[in-house]
């Protein structure tokens, strides 16, 4: 009962900050620190020698957060968030997520396949410069939104190549 009460009212907070969010403060300059938010760890690997291969990002400059269902058997780790840390009317309650917002990120991509309201709620808290992800997850929240119906994560990075170095950020 509680659970549901507080899923619904962090979902009416998010809907009305989502409103109110102006597209990314977009600064000039390289892309050089990334943030990528993901729900499944396993794909953390792939994605960072895929970001450093193919984009030429330097792998110390990549932050994961990865969410995962709350288990009381998980210990806590950094990298880790679950919907325990998120408090009522969206407010963040831990001071992984709350550094992770406020860090000034040149890009932020968020590699779920699927809407996560815990995952948007970050990605919309997150102070990124550009934020990236797929179409269909909730387009209000990205600078770059890339449509795949299969939600493949190279067809992402081919995206954001070609659109970074378009707007000159790589």
């Amino acid at each position: 009962m509680i659970g549901n009460f507080k899923y619904k009212s962090i979902e009416k907070q998010y809907n009305k900050l989502k409103e109110k969010n102006i597209v990314s403060n977009n600064k000039g300059g390289k892309v050089k620190s990334v943030a990528v938010i993901l729900d499944n760890a396993s794909l953390e690997n792939v994605i960072t020698s895929n970001l450093a291969s193919k984009l030429n990002f330097d792998k110390k400059n990549i932050t994961f957060l990865v969410y995962r269902n709350f288990s009381k058997k998980d210990e806590e780790v950094p990298k880790f968030f679950t919907e325990k840390e998120i408090g009522f009317n969206a407010s963040l309650k831990s001071d992984n997520l709350k550094n992770f917002v406020k860090n000034d990120y040149d890009l932020l991509i968020n590699y779920t396949k699927s809407s996560n309201l815990y995952t948007n709620v970050i990605t919309l808290h997150s102070q990124a410069k550009l934020k990236a992800g797929f179409a269909g997850i909730d387009d209000k929240l990205f600078d770059i939104v890339v449509s795949d119906a299969t939600f493949n994560e190279a067809v992402l990075n081919q995206e954001l190549k070609k659109y970074l170095t378009i707007l000159n950020k790589i």
